[in-house]
C-alpha cells in the first residue's frame, strides 16, 4: 500500500487506498493528563486526554470530516472493548498493527463537541517501558492516527479525507500533527507520597559524594608524596 506523501497535494488530486499518517489535530501525550495506575504489575501509567479533532485542518494540511472520524470511532467500540485497539511506538509503513512494537493500549474514545477524546494505558512491552522513560525524561511525544483510505485536495490546497477512511490506531510519535495534541505525566498524591525525595536528600547525596571523591584525592596525593620522599632519601644515601 502507497504512502500519501505532503508533496502530492496539488489542488484537484484525488487519492484512493493510501495509507494516511498523522490525524486531525496532533495530540500530545506530555500535555494530557496522566497517572500510575494504582494496584497493577509494573506500575502501568494511564492517559487522558485530547486525541483529534474533526474538521480541523492540521499541519499536515489535512481534515477529517465529523462523520467520517465518527462512523469510524463507532465501529472501533467492540476492538476497544476487547482490549484489542493497539497502538505502536512510532508510525510504521504498513497498516498492520504489530504486536512486537506495541507501546500502548486505547481503552476509550469519545467525542466532547468537534474534539475526539481518549484514555489509554502504557504497556509493559519493550517499546513501552521506552515509551515511559521518554515521558519520565520530559520528551515530547505524540498521539497520531493511522489509517486507511481516500481523499480529494480542494481548492485551497487542504485534503479532506474522504467516507472510504478506515481508522486503525493511534501511534506514539515524535512530531504529531494535531495541535495542543501532547501529554503530561501526572503522578498521583499516593504515588508521590511513596516516591518523594526526602527534603535535603538529594543535598546530602550530592555533599557525601564530593566528601569522597576529595578523600581519595587527598588519599592519593599523601601516597604519592610518602613515594617520592622515600626516593628521594634513598638517592641521598646512594
Amino acid at each position: 500500500m502507497k504512502l500519501l506523501l505532503e508533496s502530492e497535494l496539488t489542488p484537484g488530486s484525488v487519492f484512493e487506498n493510501r495509507l494516511i499518517l498523522g490525524g486531525g489535530c496532533g495530540a500530545v501525550l506530555n500535555e494530557m493528563e496522566l497517572h500510575e495506575a494504582a494496584g497493577t504489575a509494573g506500575g502501568l501509567v494511564k492517559f487522558r486526554g485530547k486525541f483529534q479533532e474533526a474538521d480541523a485542518v492540521n499541519k499536515n494540511k489535512r481534515t477529517y470530516p465529523f462523520g467520517v472520524l465518527n462512523e469510524n470511532i463507532k465501529s472501533l467500540q467492540e476492538t476497544i472493548k476487547g482490549g484489542g485497539l493497539i497502538g505502536e511506538l512510532d508510525h510504521p509503513t504498513d497498516s498492520i498493527v504489530h504486536f512486537a512494537n506495541a507501546s500502548h493500549k486505547i481503552t476509550r474514545l469519545w467525542w466532547e463537541g468537534k474534539t475526539l477524546m481518549g484514555e489509554g494505558v502504557i504497556l509493559n512491552t519493550p517499546h513501552g517501558k521506552i515509551l515511559k522513560a521518554l515521558i519520565n525524561d520530559g520528551v515530547r511525544v505524540g498521539i497520531s492516527s493511522r489509517g486507511v483510505g481516500n481523499g480529494k485536495v480542494n481548492e485551497a490546497g487542504i485534503l479532506v479525507i474522504g467516507e472510504s477512511y478506515k481508522l486503525i490506531t493511534f501511534d506514539a510519535v515524535a512530531d504529531p500533527s494535531t495541535s495542543q495534541a501532547f501529554q503530561e505525566k501526572v503522578v498521583s498524591k499516593e504515588s508521590t507520597a511513596n516516591t518523594a525525595t526526602p527534603e535535603g536528600t538529594r543535598e546530602s547525596v550530592k555533599n557525601e559524594a564530593s566528601g569522597i571523591h576529595t578523600l581519595n584525592k587527598d588519599i592519593v596525593l599523601a601516597a604519592l608524596g610518602g613515594i617520592i620522599q622515600k626516593q628521594a632519601k634513598a638517592i641521598k644515601r646512594g
